[in-house]
This record gives C-alpha cells, sequence and structure tokens, in this order.
C-alpha cells in the first residue's frame, strides 16, 4: 500500500522538479516503489482469490493494467495540446494509485468483517 501511495505522489512531484538532480531522485524513487508494487502483486493476488485462481487474476490485472498503459499518453497529448504543459497530466496521473492505495489500505478491514460474519 505504501509503494502505491509513493508511486502517485512521485507522479505529482515530478512537475515540481525544476532541476535535473531533482528529477532524477523523483524517478528514483518511483522506480523503486513501482518496482515493489509489481514485487508484492502476485502474493496479493494469492492472498485475495486462493491458489486456485492466481494466474487468472495477475492476468487480470496486468490486463487492467494495460488500458490505462494504452490510453494514458495520447490524454497526456491531449491535455499538452490545450494547456499548454504537462503538468496537468502528472497531477491526474498521480490520483488513480492514490486511490488504489486507500482501496488496498480497506481490503483488510473487509476481510476481517467477513471473517466474522462466517463464524
Amino acid at each position: 500500500v505504501a509503494s502505491f501511495f509513493f508511486i502517485g505522489l512521485m507522479s505529482m512531484m515530478i512537475p515540481l522538479c525544476h532541476v535535473f538532480g531533482a528529477l532524477i531522485a523523483v524517478c528514483l524513487f518511483m522506480g523503486l516503489f513501482d518496482g515493489c508494487f509489481i514485487c508484492i502483486m502476485a502474493p496479493i493476488a494469492f492472498e485475495l482469490v486462493g491458489a486456485q485462481d492466481v494466474s487468472q487474476a495477475i492476468g487480470f490485472l496486468l490486463g487492467l493494467m494495460s488500458v490505462p498503459m494504452t490510453v494514458g499518453p495520447p490524454i497526456a497529448g491531449l491535455l499538452r495540446d490545450k494547456l499548454g504543459t504537462y503538468d496537468v497530466a502528472f497531477y491526474l496521473a498521480g490520483v488513480p494509485p492514490l486511490i488504489g492505495g486507500a482501496i488496498l489500505c480497506c481490503i483488510p478491514w473487509i476481510h476481517e468483517r467477513q471473517k466474522l460474519k462466517e463464524r
């Protein structure tokens, strides 16, 4: 969850980098947390759906991840054409990981409620 939050935060910090060294630092942290997210994606899928459906869940996650990866750059270019800057595109790119991190924070609470209902 922390890696997801930091990915969103680092995306939003890119327009604030006015020195090349700051951009390198932001990209370094963004890459580090993105790697952490990719590494924990399989265990999270395993825990959510179980051993039987984990391969299908990972495929579904990767398929869903391909949609913003494909649609995002043309939308960012359109925003650049309309607004004259990429800043808004970077700020908007940081919002989904922040929302996703908030949703991931709720999953343990939901699982705990389901366990209590089963008992």
